[in-house]
């Protein structure tokens, strides 16, 4: 288990989240997850019986993240961000984010619209 983490069921109805033990700072690396990557006509690999938790990867490419990587909600009003790095998924704080936050990624960067579900 990433130190200062957890997943529980979130307030917004979203299912499981990652929430914080510990604060963490504006800038401060929460968590490095790695990646199991398929290649374009794969993909339907990771998918299977993973679905709505694998990333675009690139390239036609399909992942699913390792860790808590794939139990991460959307906001569009997201307290952290991604970094994509060769095999490995950096997600960090762009804000405070104290003890008991349910930490949040904007799955479409920082664009505002074209997500497959209804935001809150």
């Amino acid at each position: 288990m990433p130190a200062g983490l957890e997943v529980r069921n979130s307030p917004s109805g979203a299912g499981r989240g990652v929430f914080a033990t510990r604060r963490f700072e504006k800038g401060e690396e929460i968590e490095r997850c790695p990646m199991l990557v398929a290649e374009p006509d794969r993909g339907d690999d990771l998918e299977s019986g993973a679905e709505g938790y694998v990333f675009g990867w690139g390239d036609g490419r399909t992942a699913l993240a390792l860790g808590y990587g794939s139990l991460y909600n959307h906001s569009y009003e997201s307290n952290a961000t991604t970094l994509e790095t060769g095999d490995e998924l950096v997600i960090s704080a762009t804000r405070r984010i104290d003890v008991g936050d349910e930490i949040h990624i904007n799955y479409m960067g920082t664009a505002q619209d074209g997500v497959w579900f209804d935001v809150l």
